[in-house]
């Protein structure tokens, strides 16, 4: 058990201490305000505070873990033997940046709070964060915050625990909100989509559709029973998230009252954990979120305890309040849609802090670090080697691998579908 001491015990406090000590590091801690407890302690023990008690291991602590309500803080991005850090300590710490307050800042997603510009949906845009403007997107730098906290702490206290290293997990999440790309439409979508393919003069896609809408052909985006064969071969694990609303013409996904819609759900769900991909409209609109989850859970008869959002968080203070007053215990939706990285710079699940009431909350969040539309910004080839190479540079095995794909990924066009072959490769790359 690591003891910390500080002047005063926070929420803040303890909320990034239990996420790198015990959630990062997989370390018990507690925390003291008493000098006398922490003396006498025999254990290992640091000091978090503002000058050092004595000759013990000591953190300067920056102001942000003590304060209340979100204030703009003003701070310089250095390097720290070649990973950027801020809130700079001084010579007496032991580390020269304050990593918890630092951690927190980005995984409370401070910035978010702050005064931004929104997207046209009123997302926030990952090309105004701190780790895009600084080149660290891409690496989840909490936790190699972490991992370098660990590193001297061993040095100063030898006998302190080891964890032992095995890989990071991997989970594949499967968004579904086209089933089928031709099956199950409604006559004005048939008519959209016949124009479109005119427009462009793509008469394969107008051959494939009349093919598909006579029975001559399956629909290309129907590759579930493909799907549940290689994740049952590979042993993988996926969670599907099902849109599941009313009104999907927004989203131009099926209807919940489609019979074949209603079927497959229920097939996949009887050997697959699957949750609900929330629609637009129910991101904004809590009773809409419920109305959702009630019809998913009446469908497969299971408790619908984790969702994602389709179009992908707006805001994290928005959004999460749906879940939590709808008693949802995780959400899958930390991410960017459409750039590859950790919004919330860390590749480990943590729990939501309320910055406006300054409260941890029950809701855990399991970081996303790519979605299908973020990886077809690249190259197939650079998009799953560029995955591969963050997931080998994740440094603790309490880390999540997690990307989102859709079931038109496995998708046989006229052409040789590289992006199939190379998802195929990957799922291979991670097979237990």
């Amino acid at each position: 058990m690591i003891l910390v001491y500080s002047h005063k015990i926070t929420p803040r406090l303890t909320y990034i201490f239990r996420q790198i000590f015990v959630r990062i590091l997989e370390l018990p801690v507690s925390f003291t305000s008493t000098i006398e407890k922490f003396i006498s302690h025999s254990g290992p023990k640091f000091s978090y505070t503002k000058q050092p008690l004595g000759n013990e291991f000591f953190i300067k602590s920056h102001k942000l873990l003590f304060q209340q309500g979100v204030q703009e803080i003003e701070f310089e991005i250095e390097k720290w033997k070649g990973l950027p850090a801020f809130f700079k300590t001084g010579s007496e710490s032991r580390l020269p940046y304050d990593v918890f307050a630092a951690s927190f800042y980005l995984i409370s997603r401070y910035e978010e709070y702050l005064p931004h510009i929104k997207d046209e949906l009123g997302s926030y845009t990952p090309y105004q964060s701190l780790a895009y403007k600084n080149s660290f997107l891409e690496k989840p730098i909490v936790d190699l915050w972490a991992v370098r906290l660990k590193d001297q702490l061993n040095s100063f206290f030898p006998d302190l625990s080891h964890v032992s290293w095995k890989k990071p997990k991997f989970l594949p999440l499967i968004s579904v909100v086209n089933p089928f790309l031709y099956k199950k439409k409604s006559l004005l979508f048939h008519l959209s989509d016949f124009i479109s393919f005119v427009w462009k003069l793509d008469f394969f896609l107008i051959a494939e559709q009349f093919l598909v809408l006579f029975g001559l052909k399956k629909d290309p985006y129907d590759n579930f029973d493909e799907l549940e064969k290689l994740f049952k071969e590979l042993n993988i694990h996926p969670q599907y998230f099902f849109l599941f609303t009313k009104n999907p013409n927004f989203e131009r996904g099926l209807s919940i009252y489609k019979t074949a819609y209603r079927e497959l759900v229920k097939h996949v769900a009887d050997y697959n954990k699957v949750s609900l991909l929330v629609s637009y409209d129910a991101q904004n609109d809590s009773s809409i979120l419920s109305k959702e989850r009630k019809f998913l859970k009446k469908l497969i008869h299971q408790k619908i305890l984790s969702v994602r959002f389709n179009y992908g968080l707006f805001s994290s203070a928005k959004a999460y309040y749906g879940l939590i007053s709808e008693e949802l215990e995780e959400d899958y939706s930390m991410g960017y849609n459409d750039v590859i990285g950790y919004r919330a710079s860390t590749a480990v699940p943590f729990y939501f802090y309320d910055l406006n009431i300054d409260l941890q909350t029950s809701l855990k969040i399991n970081p996303v670090v790519a979605t299908e539309e973020g990886m077809r910004k690249f190259s197939d080839h650079r998009a799953f080697r560029k995955l591969k190479e963050m997931y080998e540079g994740l440094s603790t095995r309490s880390s999540f691998h997690i990307i989102s794909v859709s079931n038109s990924i496995l998708t046989k066009d006229n052409m040789k579908n590289s992006w199939r072959d190379q998802f195929l490769n990957y799922l291979h790359y991670h097979a237990k």
